[in-house]
């Protein structure tokens, strides 16, 4: 009983805060990492390039994490309709 309230717990802190945490983290990092350019066209601050990667990582593991939520949760109808097993034989 104890063992299975610890995997819901720690599943709604994942999907629950985990998640919008580290789009709200990508976000910050996208912002901080454009440049800024001034009403004359001028470049005021670079592009920081390190910055902009890391919040694309961030939006990649997002969107992953997602992609499989929806397969897990899909999995017996997938397997129903269409014969596929994204995540291998059920016991």
């Amino acid at each position: 009983m104890a063992s299975a309230s610890l995997r819901v717990l720690v599943a709604g802190l994942l999907f629950g805060a985990g998640l919008p945490a580290l789009f709200a983290t990508g976000v910050r990092l996208w912002s901080d990492g454009s440049g800024e350019v001034a009403d004359d066209g001028t470049v005021t601050r670079p592009r920081n390039a390190v910055r902009m990667a890391a919040a694309y990582v961030l939006f990649a593991v997002v969107v992953i994490i997602i992609a499989l939520a929806v397969l897990w949760i899909t999995r017996k109808s997938l397997d129903h309709y269409f014969g596929w097993q994204p995540f291998g034989e059920a016991k």
